[in-house]
């Protein structure tokens, strides 16, 4: 089904563009409402012990081993300089002035490569007042669902876990830096008692195989066996073949009304064969990930009969307040390579607007790095800082590409998480090396959710205003920043768009 070649005669009833959280979640939905959905994802299918038992033959390698050095990184944004460096390798890498950003490529999207957390919003203003006929409730209902959906637990002490942010914050009276508790939920497979570990059972509805987590990869990676949760077996498995195609390595280029009847046209390449096609639709939903959904829309309003003008769009974008630091360990309790993604969250006394959080290298130590790398590697923690920014950027496309305005001296959360890294540090004794220019891996708005055509670019429903039939399904639609991880988030306001396009009976 992959590898079917696309068509000038096909017709669907939905295109879903992107296949992550947001796509993965609409395209799962609207199936199951009856409609035929066609997905189209620019990334491969990564070669997973779920998507080996999926039966679906052309599969890509995850970058790890030798395979990092072909398959590490998919192409490069330089202000206007872009480097595409293979179509199969797993993320895309954008410097703008002020914010560099990653993001993944693959069928699952940022769900192949996240630390597996899954929670709900930290931003209780986040829906808040966005649209007058807008109910913060019809999304915040699926929060509950997105998490059972993909397996998330708690961990907790008494989990057989290698080590954990109690391994490496005991709660010590006096101290600033505490775990968190309870703690996020964690879309991981956590293997009962630890003779299970990397142990194959089945998982959810279609009953895809999946292995425990053996604690020597399932990381930003990726998830070769499939402990960590991924949309691409958890949303699109149960309805393939079912109302939903999936076509990878196919790279959409631009979108346009159908002209005389109801619809739109989606202009795309097989990124395989270099073939151009076209397919027609009744609905469109956008969910290629935040900056690739902006400038797709970019592109199609300024082509002749594109896209109507979206007056709001590249408005109210930012990055999440993500910040990054390294924490060097002079005696860590094990090396950062026998971990999980995530490690779990913590507090810092006088600091409580951002997320923290600490996580591993799993996997890192096969990468074809020196030895003195990984030795020092070996002893450094992943670490991050999480928060809600102002969203007062903007995204300009010039000469077809994205510039983006950050600057992160008017978004005070950026101060603030570096002060809880310095309190962490003090108080560890060890030090953190923190990233002087952001790095997101979760970019939201753009093209957000307005009152009006003035004051934002969809509506209620999630359609985009002046171009009926046309939805955006990810985090390009967020009103504000989630301030924490925001797979939850975005899963949800797919839910909640689909239930605008075709709602299940019992939803």
């Amino acid at each position: 089904m992959s590898n079917a070649q696309l068509s000038r005669s096909e017709d669907f009833d939905v295109v879903v563009i992107g296949s992550g959280f947001g796509g993965s979640v609409a395209a799962n939905r609207l199936a199951l409402a009856g409609q035929r959905v066609l997905v189209l994802e620019r990334g491969p299918w990564r070669d997973s012990v779920p998507v080996r038992a999926m039966g679906i033959q052309r599969r890509s390698p995850f970058p790890y081993g030798s395979k990092a050095i072909t398959h590490f990184l998919h192409s490069l944004h330089l202000g206007r300089f872009h480097l595409r460096l293979h179509k199969s390798a797993m993320y895309e890498l954008f410097s703008f002035g002020g914010l560099r950003a990653m993001v993944a490529n693959a069928v699952g999207g940022g769900s192949t490569a996240y630390g597996g957390l899954l929670e709900a919003p930290c931003n209780p203003d986040l829906w808040l007042g966005r649209h007058p006929e807008f109910d913060p409730a019809s999304v915040e209902r699926y929060y509950d669902k997105v998490i059972t959906d993909m397996g998330g637990v708690r961990p907790a002490r008494e989990h057989p876990l290698p080590q954990f942010v109690w391994s490496h914050l005991p709660d010590t009276v006096g101290k600033r830096c505490h775990p968190v508790d309870p703690q996020p939920h964690m879309g991981l497979l956590i293997p009962p008692t630890a003779a299970q570990a990397g142990q194959a059972v089945t998982f959810g509805p279609a009953a895809v195989t999946r292995q425990y987590c053996s604690f020597d990869g399932d990381s930003f990676l990726g998830s070769r066996g499939g402990a960590k949760a991924s949309v691409d077996f958890v949303y699109l498995a149960p309805v393939l073949k079912r109302g939903v195609t999936v076509r990878d390595l196919c790279q959409v280029n631009s979108i346009q009304p159908s002209g005389a009847s109801e619809g739109y046209l989606v202009h795309c390449t097989n990124l395989t064969t270099k073939a151009d096609a076209v397919v027609r639709a009744k609905r469109v939903v956008l969910a290629a990930g935040c900056l690739n959904t902006v400038r797709l829309l970019f592109a199609s309003s300024r082509l002749p009969n594109g896209l109507k003008r979206m007056p709001s769009l590249g408005r109210n974008f930012g990055a999440n307040g993500d910040s990054i630091g390294l924490w060097y360990r002079k005696s860590p309790p094990l090396p950062s390579f026998t971990s999980t993604p995530s490690q779990g969250a913590f507090t810092v006394a006088g600091h409580d607007a951002p997320c923290y959080g600490m996580g591993g290298f799993a996997g890192f130590e096969t990468l074809p790095i020196p030895s003195f790398i990984k030795r020092r590697l070996a002893r450094t923690f992943f670490m991050y800082g999480i928060g809600v920014d102002s969203g007062s950027a903007s995204v300009t496309y010039e000469n077809r590409h994205l510039q983006v305005d950050y600057d992160q001296r008017r978004e005070p959360i950026y101060d603030d998480i570096r002060q809880g890294f310095d309190v962490l540090a003090t108080e560890s004794g060890d030090k953190i090396w923190t990233l002087p220019t952001p790095l997101t891996v979760h970019p939201w708005g753009g093209a957000c959710l307005g009152a009006d055509a003035e004051h934002g670019v969809v509506d209620h429903h999630g359609e985009i205003y002046g171009n009926p039939g046309l939805f955006i399904a990810d985090a390009a639609a967020l009103p504000a920043a989630p301030g924490g991880p925001p797979a939850v988030t975005i899963a949800a306001w797919a839910h909640h768009v689909a239930d605008a396009i075709a709602p299940l009976d019992h939803a």
